[in-house]
């Protein structure tokens, strides 16, 4: 099976490597399309074809498109994709109707997360109305091995874009605070940004696999009178929790209007 990929910016690009890492696709049976040369040069050097030319990615059997809302349709128009295409848009806020109004292809319509590049990827997908049960499985098979893969309603992804798909960099910037306080107590940056990190990732994985309650893993931490408590205290004083709910709910606006 050979997959296409219509633009290799950072998502796209992360994509691509994150499913040779996985070795779930091999670099001859991918195809990388970019406008800007100068995107596919790491790409090339992985063995991956590389192209300019909109007209080679019709050598794949599942064509994932990964670029600018705003340019999907025209892309589509030009490409004239046939019905034995299988077609995967990342592109955040472009609906399944404007998609199959564009493409004869089978759509599926997909939010991942820029952790891709290191199979922690955190995504889901909705399912159009031409898509055949094996499509499925596809999707499945290949977002499934960059990490989490959830079927959800198309109706929920602006939500799943406000959350999962931003959410990289809301964690990104908590990391960052987390590693400034620890530098400005007299730790190193590398001490500091190591402790963080790691304190976020771990903090994730508990979460995961633990199955207690989000409250209960708080309390675990938070021994009355201890220090946890005081540092608590000033997040919620400081309406933390509900900056968090702010930012989730504004991307996912601005998701719903670039679906307008």
């Amino acid at each position: 099976m050979k997959i296409g990929f219509i633009g290799c910016g950072n998502l796209g690009s992360s994509m691509i490597r994150g499913l040779l890492d996985a070795r779930v696709a091999r670099a001859e049976d991918l195809i990388a399309m970019d406008v800007d040369a100068g995107k596919l040069e790491g790409l090339r050097k992985l063995g991956v074809k590389a192209t300019t030319d909109y007209g080679d990615i019709l050598g794949a059997d599942v064509i994932l498109i990964a670029v600018k809302p705003d340019l999907v349709a025209r892309i589509l128009d030009e490409l004239n994709l046939s019905e034995d295409k299988l077609l995967i848009s990342v592109a955040a806020g472009v609906s399944i109707e404007t998609l199959e109004r564009h493409t004869r292809a089978r759509v599926v319509r997909v939010m991942p997360n820029i952790c891709c590049r290191v199979a922690e990827m955190a995504s889901a997908f909705a399912l159009g109305n031409r898509v055949k049960p094996e499509d499925e499985e596809v999707v499945r098979r290949l977002l499934g091995s960059l990490g989490l893969a959830l079927k959800v309603d198309e109706g929920t992804m602006n939500a799943v874009t406000g959350l999962s798909g931003s959410g990289p960099a809301y964690i990104f910037l908590l990391i960052q605070s987390l590693m400034e306080a620890g530098i400005e107590l007299g730790l190193s940056k590398e001490e500091a940004f190591k402790l963080a990190a790691q304190t976020v990732k771990g903090s994730g994985e508990m979460a995961l696999r633990s199955g207690a309650d989000l409250k209960e893993l708080i309390d675990m931490v938070s021994s009355p009178k201890g220090t946890t408590v005081e540092g608590m205290k000033v997040l919620r004083d400081s309406g933390v929790p509900e900056a968090f709910k702010k930012a989730v709910k504004a991307a996912a606006r601005r998701a719903e209007e670039l679906s307008r």
